[in-house]
This record gives C-alpha cells, structure tokens and sequence, in this order.
C-alpha cells in the first residue's frame, strides 16, 4: 500500500478538449485522508497534503506541485512512513518540467526523478529502490507521458467533455504504462451541494501498487474556479483505497 495517494495523466487532443487557467482559487495547501475499506475493514492508514504554488526553479517562474503523505499508527511498520514527491510545472500549460520522488529504504537512499528536455524532445526517467542499481531510461516528450504527480495537476485543469477518453501514459519507476482516462460526468449524487466531474482511470497491464494492483482509479475533481481535487478511490481487489477531503 505505498502507493496510495494517486494521480492522472492526459494529453493535448483538437477538438476534444481545453485547458482552464490556474486561478488564486486553485492555490494553496489541501489536506486528506487515506482509508482502506474492505469488508470487514474500514481504518485510516494516512494522512496527506496535496499543495500547489507558484514559484521559482532554475531562474524561471513555474507552478510547485507537492504530495506529502503520513502513514498513521500501526501502518507505520508496514508502508513508508513518509512520502514527498515534487513537481515543477510550466504555468501556461502545467507541462512538468521537473519531478523528484525521494526514496528510503534499509537506511539508504534512492529517488524517481525525471528530466523533461524540450530541447531534446525527451523525458529522462532515473529510478533507484535501494538496493537496487539505478534504471535509467528514455521516454519521448510528447505530452502524453508524465509522472503521477504532474500528471494530477495536469488533469485538475483540463476541460474534457462527458463521455470523452484520452489516451495516456503513467510513468511509473523505470516504466510508462498506457492507460485511458475518461470523464464520467458530473456526480450529483456523490456530491449534491457542488459542481463535481468524476473521471476514471485505466491502466493497463500493471496498476499503481508496487504488486501491481490498482489499475482502475475514480477520481472527483471540483467544476468549480478552484478545480480542488476532492476524492480518489483506488480498486485494489482486496478492498478499496480511498483518498478524501478532510473537514
């Protein structure tokens, strides 16, 4: 269950979509819980924040994406207790310009790190899970490849009608896996007091667990000027992950 906080990719299609600003609204720090519920079990396994700011990297104004995620009590001895990642996004289009995803393990370090070049036209991915060696690998840089977290930010601003899928490709560690994304519609039943899309994710061949579960994931995502990203269910056979706004 280490990766339990998860994130969406999509990609530019004519016709088929547009991308909303990043108003003041849609800054800020949001936080979350994660539960696992099965049939028997319903118990809080983290908390999370979620955050979105703008920034400078490298000399350039960029929007800084963050995830922090806290295992709680027992679940400590079971996932990491601490996850970080980071992303530093171009503002016009929340194209990623960099990602880092620090990783402990046995007292050594490793990370995820990917290197957007659009000069190159490529996305250079390292992966290092102590003890592992590193995985270095290529990706073309062709807006339908990003990690997971820029990938949400991405996601949270797009304009994708009802019932339309994009095709799209998740990094994860040293893969890109495709996957569809598709809007469900709007989501009045789940949520009678605000406008709210639902979408849902497929992956395929492997999901987002490191077992390979969790490749069908909904998420709700606000209409609103704030897009706020409000929920994440993640189907992992055994029961369900879910991510959610806390009060």
């Amino acid at each position: 269950m280490k990766r339990y906080v998860l994130f969406l990719a999509a990609l530019m299609a004519p016709g088929l979509l547009s991308s909303a600003p990043v108003t003041s609204e849609a800054l800020g720090s949001v936080k979350y819980e994660v539960r696992f519920q099965g049939a028997v079990v319903n118990t809080k396994v983290a908390d999370a924040t979620i955050s979105l700011e703008s920034a400078t990297w490298n000399g350039q104004k960029v929007l800084h994406a963050r995830a922090a995620i806290y295992a709680v009590s027992i679940f400590r001895l079971f996932m990491n207790p601490e996850y970080l990642a980071d992303s530093y996004l171009v503002p016009s289009t929340r194209e990623p310009l960099y990602y880092m995803n620090p990783i402990k393990r046995a007292g050594k370090v490793g990370k995820f790190e990917c290197i957007y070049d659009k000069e190159s036209g490529a996305i250079s991915s390292e992966f290092t899970r102590p003890p592992a060696d590193p995985v270095l690998t290529t990706f073309p840089l062709d807006g339908k490849t990003m990690d997971l977290l820029s990938m949400l930010q991405y996601v949270r601003f797009l304009d994708l009608a009802k019932g339309q899928s994009l095709s799209v490709h998740v990094l994860k560690g040293g893969l890109s896996v495709p996957a569809v994304l598709t809007n469900q519609g709007s989501d009045k039943e789940r949520y009678p007091d605000r406008a709210a899309e639902r979408f849902l994710l497929t992956m395929t061949g492997t999901g987002l667990m490191e077992n390979g579960a969790g490749n069908k994931i909904s998420v709700w995502r606000s209409s609103g000027s704030d897009r706020a990203l409000l929920a994440l269910e993640v189907d992992l056979g055994s029961g369900i992950m879910v991510v959610s706004l806390t009060d």
